[in-house]
């Protein structure tokens, strides 16, 4: 699989999990982080919608396993924000 391929199979795959057909075009995944080691791809990724312009407050992480043809998807909701002062 190509970089490429891995990113627009995530793509496809959140948007199924979180939308139906109707609702695709109204939400951008954005990715955060990708890497690439031998068959195997992972990438961080983000879900914005785009009337709001909002982040969702859903992280993805996304893992293709090259020796099984296999792509992971797991959802992870923010539960909560701390604020610290760096001086």
């Amino acid at each position: 699989m190509t970089t490429k391929e891995f990113l627009n199979q995530v793509e496809l795959n959140i948007k199924r999990q979180f939308y139906e057909e109707r609702f695709f075009d109204k939400v951008e995944v954005i990715q955060v982080w990708y890497c690439k080691t031998i068959q195997n791809h992972k990438g961080l990724f983000v879900i914005k919608e785009l009337d709001t312009e909002k982040i969702l407050p859903h992280f993805i992480e996304a893992t293709y396993n090259g020796d099984k043809s296999e792509l992971y998807l797991d959802f992870y909701n923010k539960v909560d924000k701390m604020t610290y002062k760096i001086s």
